[in-house]
């Protein structure tokens, strides 16, 4: 008889790495050495261009976005505030290595590729507190302004000169303001002006992932030896070519949607500029 609930889930997984690919292409990362980027407000909420979120990394081998980042129900969760209340050393310390990480998101323009529109960059606490500095400091206005706001300078090295505790070398990420003001695009180039307006929700880049699921996943992460005989009875010879690909991250409320191609808006001139993105905010 057919096996209808693997093939479901083979299904699910061929789905989820589509939808990681399309979300990689509305993330960025800095590489190795200098990159300009300028941060942009967030369409979705104009109160602020930072958008916190919390994950669960490496979890059987796969990243998720956790239910807690929204106020639902969180099995991991659940289990780590078991864990802490135990008094148990042992049991804190799982706690640790099971709760949910931080990672903040601002929506930016990358310079030398602004023809890809807004992108999101993730960072975490320190690269946090750096932009909060800044983007606080009455001496530079509003940094994210689309009309007069400033680029930022991001200089980025996979290991710092600086050792931590444990002597091991960390990502360092130094942060410099231009103090030039200037319109985020050029004011002639319609089609990059358009490219802001199609700006994507950065909730639709994951999926939320249902309880259960996630708890299944806990519990894989949880005993390795079980999920291992039992995956070796299934391997055959369907060997998993994209094992070694980053994992994709199990997805949010909002359905994955794919902007639709830019349409290239009639150039608009300077003087205009400003107000036809006040106006595309307010609507």
């Amino acid at each position: 008889m057919i096996d209808v609930q693997k093939l479901a889930d083979r299904l699910k997984k061929f789905e989820n790495e589509e939808k990681q690919s399309e979300a990689s292409k509305h993330l960025w990362k800095p590489k190795e050495g200098l990159q300009t980027v300028r941060i942009v407000p967030y369409k979705f909420n104009l109160d602020s261009p930072f958008i916190e979120l919390k994950f669960y990394y490496k979890l059987a081998g796969n990243n998720y976005l956790a239910p807690c980042t929204f106020g639902k129900p969180d099995p991991i969760l659940e289990f780590v505030e078991t864990l802490r209340s135990s008094g148990v050393q042992a049991q804190r310390e799982l706690a640790k290595k099971l709760e949910p990480k931080s990672r903040t998101y601002a929506p930016v323009i990358v310079r030398g590729e602004e023809e890809q529109g807004v992108r999101y960059w993730g960072f975490g606490v320190t690269v946090y507190k750096q932009l909060l500095k800044l983007i606080t400091n009455p001496k530079w206005g509003d940094i994210t302004s689309l009309t007069e706001g400033n680029d930022l300078e991001i200089e980025f090295h996979k290991e710092s000169k600086k050792k931590g505790k444990d002597g091991k070398s960390f990502p360092e990420t130094n942060i410099t303001p231009d103090p030039r003001k200037t319109p985020v695009v050029n004011p002639t180039r319609g089609d990059l002006v358009q490219k802001i307006k199609e700006q994507v929700d950065i909730l639709t880049c994951w999926n939320l992932p249902e309880y259960a699921d996630l708890k299944a996943a806990m519990d894989k992460f949880l005993n390795p030896e079980a999920a291992a005989e039992a995956a070796e009875g299934e391997a055959g010879d369907d060997v998993d070519e994209t094992a070694a690909a980053p994992a994709s991250v199990t997805p949010n409320p909002a359905p994955a949607t794919t902007a639709a191609p830019a349409t290239v808006a009639p150039s608009a001139p300077p003087e205009d500029l400003g107000q036809a993105f006040e106006d595309f905010f307010k609507k």
